[in-house]
């Protein structure tokens, strides 16, 4: 047989447009053809792309003399950038993204209290009491029937990403349908655990981050990867809420 043309590798050259090697996955930016060195001012050379898009749940945050006292006396994990996700920082943190007290209830429970998560990414055979989550190895909960955008350990793939970008037809998520439709494309026969998996955090992405008109855009998406959005999204929450004060 004479030799083939790799279309598919030509369609994305031409789609990643700007990238250096975009089938070369990389560890600390979420690259993509608009941003070939990734976010702008975003240099974390200690944490993966993966770590970045998890580290919004583990950080200071301003808390009341009450809980800081209970946590100086063990009463309540930490919450200062050491690592490990409790049950509490997922909860806080979905509600600053403007989930209801019944999804962040929810989204908590199946992070941590089905113990899947914990026990993947600790160190120890013993699961830690407080269901934390150890963000060194976060990396460990990849599954299948995802947009493979990261790989096994934590970093993005460019070429992936604008393979989204691909099925959809489009640089954006205009809908629901348009959610369904890409994680119904990705499915791995005989993985209901991926399916659910994907089809939950592409939910959650789509309810938290789409505009007005219901659309969620590539940038949003692309600033999701590194974690970027989170914080975007939050800061927002907070000076919208500020603005009746301030009048």
């Amino acid at each position: 047989m004479p030799p083939q043309p790799n279309s598919h590798g030509t369609a994305l050259r031409k789609h990643a447009n700007g990238v250096y090697r975009p089938d070369l996955p990389r560890a600390y930016q979420a690259v993509d053809r608009d941003h070939p060195a990734g976010t702008k001012g975003l240099s974390i050379p200690t944490m993966t792309v993966l770590q970045q898009h998890c580290a919004f749940w583990d950080r200071q945050v301003d808390e009341g003399g009450a809980r800081v006292s209970a946590r100086a006396i063990g009463l309540l994990p930490p919450r200062d950038n050491d690592g490990r996700i409790y049950p509490l920082d997922t909860y806080r943190g979905c509600r600053e993204l403007g989930m209801s007290f019944l999804l962040s209830l929810a989204f908590t429970w199946l992070l941590h209290f089905t113990l899947v998560v914990p026990y993947m990414t600790q160190d120890n055979w013993i699961l830690h009491p407080y269901l934390c989550i150890h963000l060194k190895n976060i990396h460990r909960i990849k599954h299948a029937s995802d947009t493979e955008t990261f790989d096994e350990e934590g970093r993005m793939y460019p070429a992936k990403f604008e393979q989204i970008w691909e099925t959809l037809g489009a640089e954006e998520v205009r809908s629901y349908a348009d959610v369904r439709r890409l994680v119904w494309a990705k499915k791995v026969v005989a993985d209901p655990i991926g399916w659910f998996a994907s089809l939950t955090s592409w939910t959650l992405l789509w309810w938290v981050a789409r505009d007005e008109r219901g659309v969620l855009g590539r940038e949003r998406v692309r600033r999701c990867y590194d974690g970027t959005l989170f914080y975007a999204i939050a800061q927002q929450r907070r000076a919208q809420a500020l603005a009746p004060k301030l009048d």
